[in-house]
């Protein structure tokens, strides 16, 4: 291959990462934090998360002998950090239970694969702490 073939090649493979990332985005659909969330949005922004939507929302679609069942799946907030994307839940239930629990891991790993984002920022308001969560597999 010549070099004009493989800088054809590059802007084919920049194009498609670009049409991916911007489809990935168009699929989620939020709105603006409220007033509701105004603590959990300075704690973030403190960390350096900036909060790009509040409640995101992906409807997704089961199929069970032919027939469709359509569902949404949603999140507290969506957030970004140094280019990477976010789900944000907000823990209210007084830091009952631990994040490795099964129950925690199950719906965490769930959104995350759903969302198809890069982890989850679980966050305290109580106690004004966050974790970020990741997944590798």
């Amino acid at each position: 291959m010549s070099v004009k073939d493989w800088i054809i090649l590059a802007l084919l493979c920049l194009a498609a990462l670009i049409w991916w990332v911007r489809s990935r985005r168009e699929r989620i659909v939020g709105r603006s934090p409220g007033r509701s969330h105004t603590k959990v949005v300075a704690l973030l922004e403190e960390e350096g998360y900036e909060v790009l939507g509040a409640r995101p929302r992906l409807t997704v679609q089961m199929e069970i002998d032919g027939t469709t069942y359509p569902f949404d799946l949603s999140c507290d907030l969506l957030a970004k950090k140094h280019g990477l994307l976010f789900l944000v839940k907000v823990r209210r239930d007084a830091g009952k239970g631990r994040l490795q629990s099964k129950q925690w891991r199950s719906s965490l790993l769930r959104d995350v694969l759903a969302f198809r984002t890069n982890g989850i920022v679980v966050v305290n308001p109580e106690k004004e702490k966050l974790q970020e969560v990741r997944f590798r597999m």
